[in-house]
């Protein structure tokens, strides 16, 4: 069954897209990414934080909250704005980018989106709620989208870039940069 959706995937990333298409693409994406995945985590996590955490020291948690809401964001914004100006495409599966990025942030991750989307939705989580709700966040994110990133992207990437996937995954960590 996954190989048939990466199959699919693989087929649509070929056709030529419109710039009207790519920005609808990343309409749907921004609003999946911005607005509903951190709702339906924040509705996942919500109630759980009460076994593991007070509302102690709440404006402690927002300021932090705001601070890796703030990185997560800007580390998405860098890794899109690479996808779109450099690769010619977005990070939306129908309408990927046609170049093989491996600048900015792409060179420490090779999931960059991934972790400052699990970076942002740790601030939203810890903003709105709590820290230990930012914390279910950024786990549950975690889970989905290795989940996602293993099981097709890295296919479907391999298949559209061959070699070239292969030597850049070989050297570059699958999320957490090293330092």
């Amino acid at each position: 069954m996954l190989e048939k959706l990466v199959e699919k995937i693989v087929a649509a990333s070929t056709k030529p897209r419109s710039v009207l298409y790519k920005a609808a693409a990343m309409l749907i994406g921004a609003s999946l990414f911005a607005i509903i995945v951190p709702l339906l985590l924040l509705l996942a996590s919500y109630g759980i934080e009460e076994y593991f955490l007070s509302h102690r020291f709440r404006i402690l948690q927002i300021i932090a909250g705001i601070f890796v809401l703030a990185f997560g964001f800007f580390l998405v914004l860098w890794s899109v704005i690479l996808l779109v100006r450099t690769g010619k495409g977005t990070p939306v599966p129908l309408a990927p980018p046609q170049k093989f990025i491996v600048d900015g942030p792409y060179r420490i991750s090779r999931n960059p989106i991934l972790l400052g989307a699990m970076l942002y939705y740790f601030g939203v989580g810890t903003i709105f709620d709590s820290i230990a709700t930012g914390l279910l966040m950024f786990f549950l994110s975690l889970i989905v989208g290795t989940c996602y990133n293993k099981f097709i992207e890295e296919k479907e990437l391999q298949r559209r870039f061959g070699t070239e996937y292969e030597e850049y995954r070989s050297k570059t960590p699958f999320l957490f940069p090293r330092w």
